[in-house]
C-alpha cells in the first residue's frame, strides 16, 4: 500500500482536475445563444493531456454564423435608397425631402443567423427616429425564371426596447413578398 500522504495528494490533484474540467464545460454552454461570433472549438491551453477521453460537448448557439454575414455588400432599393451592409453595420441612405438633404439610418449589428435569414442590430444613438432602440432585419431570396435570384429584406422591427425583443419578432413572412412585412411589401435589394 502507498504512502498516505501520496494518496491524499493524488486525491486532491484528481479533484482539482475534475473541477477545472467542469468549469470549462460550463463556459462552452453559457453564452445564451445571441452572440455575434462563432465558437472555434479549438483547445488553446498549453498543457499536455495524458487522458484518452473524447470531448462530447456540442455548441448549442442559435446563430448560424459559421462564416461571415451572407448579405454583406452594397445595394440600392426600389425607393431610391442606398444600403451598405458590413459585418458590423447596416447603413441606409435615402434621398431627403425638399432641401433637407439625405436621411441616413445606421444600425449596429449584434447578432445574425444566416440559416434563418435575419440579423439583429441596435439603432445608432444619433438617429432622429428611435435612437438606441433595436431592429430586426429579415431577408429572403426569390428564384427567377432565368435561374437568378432576387434578394428582398424586411425591417420587421425598428423600435424594440431590447435585443431579445427584436430577435423574438418572427412575424415577417417571406412567402408573402407583397404584404408579409407588417402588411407592407418586402423591399428588393439590387446589388451595385
Amino acid at each position: 500500500m502507498g504512502n498516505p500522504r501520496s494518496i491524499s495528494l493524488l486525491i486532491v490533484v484528481v479533484s482539482l482536475a475534475s473541477i477545472v474540467a467542469a468549469c470549462a464545460s460550463d463556459e462552452d454552454a453559457g453564452d445564451g445563444g445571441l452572440d455575434a461570433g462563432a465558437d472555434s472549438g479549438t483547445d488553446t491551453d498549453s498543457d499536455t493531456d495524458s487522458d484518452t477521453d473524447t470531448d462530447t460537448d456540442t455548441d448549442t448557439d442559435t446563430d448560424a454564423d459559421a462564416g461571415a454575414l451572407e448579405i454583406i455588400g452594397d445595394y440600392h432599393d426600389e425607393w431610391g435608397g442606398a444600403h451598405h451592409v458590413t459585418a458590423d453595420d447596416w447603413t441606409a441612405v435615402y434621398p431627403g425631402m425638399d432641401d433637407a438633404g439625405p436621411d441616413t439610418s445606421i444600425a449596429h449589428i449584434t447578432s445574425f443567423d444566416n440559416g434563418a435569414d435575419y440579423l439583429v442590430a441596435q439603432n445608432d444613438h444619433d438617429l432622429s427616429y428611435f435612437p438606441d432602440l433595436w431592429s430586426r432585419y429579415d431577408w429572403t431570396y426569390e428564384d427567377l425564371t432565368d435561374g437568378g435570384v432576387d434578394l428582398y429584406y424586411c425591417q420587421i422591427e425598428y423600435a424594440a426596447a431590447d435585443e431579445e425583443t427584436a430577435a423574438a419578432n418572427e412575424s415577417a413572412d417571406p412567402d408573402d413578398l407583397g404584404a408579409g412585412c407588417s402588411a407592407f411589401s418586402w423591399s428588393r435589394l439590387i446589388e451595385d
